[in-house]
């Protein structure tokens, strides 16, 4: 049986900082699973496969193949049709693929999985042109799923999964995770196109050596703070894989594709500092010359002396605290984070004296926050800024469906959640556009509080670690990234100068 599965061209605009081209890692554990021979699987990852060239949809660009594009290269014995949809605001995206797919295709079943199907799941089953869709960990769900398509039934008894019957939509609960992680085989990256990742260079974090891939050693996180919906997707489950499995496949890939930098997605490595430290070893037992990051942000009680000390002995290059809010206010009552503010100052001023990169994300906007819980951020960032830490990200709250927050903006009558809302999401990221949730602070003020934090921190650095914002600057006129901010800023230069992309006309809607 002859399998395709889609990872969709992304959201784009000149005042966007992009998502990155990335492996599209959930896709390559799902064609890991099935067996190669009842399956023929292809991988079309619309991004990575036309990085270069983005085109008008209405009214929106996106970046990557067009879906004509797309369609072509689906084959045409292909008799499921799986598309990934992980962000909200990429929806509307994934389902103009699903509806060109079922005119070219009548006969394919159409599965659609990730983040945002998993939360909205009625909503995304409201649509015809999808069959199912697949619940949070997908591996088996989809292999199950795949058998019960083969025979024309039996979809009724698989667990964590959407389908229709009757014209009604019916939801089975997931209810089964996988507690060994290892036995899940490592994703077939040979079904994408590696070398594309390695010249387009655009991680979610910054690449310091040519050949760099990102992974997941665990799933899921313990927490619950209320902007994040990950609790709900993974049930606040944290499962690692073993050390031995996650270096394994680390040399793996260093074999099979020459890959010397590991960039981790996950949503809470360092949980288990025991976990770090067994990793950590491991590594270095290894000797393979190996790099890594932590993309993702890590808390801040997890950064210790030694666990950073053994980190960077193993080739640990970058962390990135997720700080959130320096306003204790806001961390406690609003995002329920549970973190002491100091935690993040210890974390930062260690980090800060160590060979290592540190980053630091906050979020404005929220719900409840004031102007005066802002400049608690900024001068937490400037504090940080003093001690030496390299880079800050002040992002931009966004209502993630399935997380409490948008409930709560739901039940207050502020967000209606619909078309217009998923659209209303696409400027994710935007430079220049930023919707404030707060009743304190507008979407203009919004904005100009991003740039002043943005201002306050570079100046702090500039003044007590001018070297730092002089080797930044050398890093950007040569190309080179060693943080998230000059690839940022590189990529900014590059587009200003037109050199970035290739802008062509997509032809109308299906």
């Amino acid at each position: 049986m002859q399998i395709t599965l889609i990872s969709p061209p992304q959201n784009f605009s000149n005042t966007q900082e992009t998502a990155g081209v990335v492996p599209p890692l959930g896709l390559c554990y799902l064609a890991a699973v099935l067996d190669p021979q009842k399956y023929q699987v292809k991988i079309i990852d619309a991004v990575a496969e036309s990085y270069k060239q983005v085109f008008s949809w209405q009214g929106h660009f996106l970046r990557g193949m067009t879906f004509s594009e797309i369609l072509a290269a689906i084959p045409p014995d292909t008799k499921v049709i799986g598309i990934s949809n992980l962000y909200t605001f990429a929806f509307f995206v994934a389902i103009e693929i699903a509806k060109r797919a079922r005119e070219a295709f009548p006969e394919a079943k159409i599965v659609f999985g990730g983040a945002h199907p998993t939360i909205m799941t009625r909503q995304t089953m409201a649509r015809p042109e999808v069959d199912f869709v697949v619940l949070s960990e997908g591996e088996y769900t989809f292999e199950k799923l795949l058998t019960a398509i083969e025979v024309g039934a039996g979809w009724e008894d698989i667990d964590g999964l959407a389908y229709r019957r009757d014209g009604e939509t019916i939801i089975n609960p997931k209810t089964q995770f996988v507690q060994d992680l290892d036995q899940i085989p490592f994703p077939r990256r040979d079904l994408i196109p590696m070398q594309n990742y390695f010249e387009a260079k655009e991680p979610h974090g910054s690449a310091n050596r040519p050949f760099w891939t990102t992974m997941i050693a665990t799933r899921g996180c313990p927490y619950g703070c209320t902007f994040c919906n990950t609790p709900q997707i993974w049930q606040r489950r944290w499962r690692p894989r073993s050390a031995k499995n996650v270096v394994d496949e680390i040399e793996s890939l260093h074999n099979q594709f020459g890959v010397e930098e590991i960039h981790f997605e996950d949503e809470s490595l360092t949980t288990s500092l025991k976990w770090v430290l067994e990793f950590c070893q491991e590594l270095k037992d290894r000797n393979l010359n190996i790099i890594w990051q932590t993309s993702n942000g890590v808390r801040a009680e997890s950064i210790t002396e030694e666990s950073l000390d053994l980190m960077i002995e193993s080739g640990c290059t970058q962390v990135t605290i997720a700080a959130e809010s320096g306003s204790p206010r806001i961390l406690k009552e609003v995002i329920q984070k549970h973190l002491d503010v100091n935690a993040v100052i210890r974390a930062g001023k260690l980090a800060a004296k160590k060979d290592v990169f540190v980053a630091c994300y906050f979020m404005l906007g929220l719900p409840e926050e004031k102007k005066s819980d802002v400049f608690k951020s900024i001068r937490l960032a400037v504090r940080l800024a003093f001690y030496g830490i390299d880079e800050v990200v002040f992002s931009v709250f966004s209502p993630l469906p399935g997380s409490q927050l948008l409930g709560r903006l739901i039940k207050e009558g502020k967000v209606q959640v619909g078309d217009e809302f998923f659209n209303d999401l696409t400027p994710h990221g935007d430079l220049l556009v930023s919707k404030s949730y707060s009743e304190h602070i507008s979407d203009r003020q919004i904005v100009l509080l991003k740039y002043l934090g943005y201002l306050s921190f570079y100046s702090t650095k500039l003044v007590f670690h001018p070297l730092k914002v002089l080797r930044s600057a050398i890093n950007i006129a040569r190309g080179i990234q060693q943080i998230k901010t000059e690839r940022a800023l590189r990529t900014w230069l590059v587009r200003f100068l037109g050199k970035e992309h290739d802008f062509i006309k997509e032809e109308s809607a299906a």
